[in-house]
């Protein structure tokens, strides 16, 4: 961002887009990944809104910085719900595996971060684990051939 211009905010047409101040996130985004914002008032009520403007470089950098925030955090919630599943429902990882269609090995793949889940896996293993044994049983309902 060496090259910003100083310019009017397009959303309110009032504040100035400045560059971010040093140290000033506080969210996910990592700290080397900035993007301007625009300090105005824009409601009576409130002091201060910030928007933020960012150009197509920035916004590579914060997709490459993100993506990897995003798998760590579905990594953690996929093996969160694993653990809970294997401890309370007594059912092995290939079993699991049966269940839900998935190939052999593929869960101790995922565990050992030589892939990545999907955010519809992580999703259905969360809410297996909210209570394993029912919702296992459920699943092999679903698979039974119909008589």
């Amino acid at each position: 961002m060496s090259d910003f211009k100083l310019r009017r905010c397009r959303e309110c047409g009032e504040g100035m887009v400045r560059p971010p101040r040093e140290g000033g996130s506080e969210d996910a985004v990592p700290e080397h990944v900035r993007a301007c914002r625009a300090q105005h008032a824009r409601h009576p009520d409130l002091r201060q809104v910030r928007d933020e403007w960012i150009d197509p470089k920035t916004a590579e950098a914060l997709d490459e910085a993100l993506q990897g925030v995003y798998a760590d955090e579905l990594h953690k919630r996929l093996e969160a719900a694993l653990v809970t599943i294997l401890a309370s429902a007594d059912v092995s990882q290939r079993r699991l595996e049966q269940v839900l269609g998935l190939s052999v090995g593929y869960l101790s793949r995922l565990r050992t971060k030589r892939g990545d889940a999907s955010a519809q896996l992580v999703s259905a293993f969360v809410l297996i684990a909210e209570d394993p044994k029912r919702r296992l049983s459920a699943l092999d309902h679903v698979w039974q051939p119909e008589a």
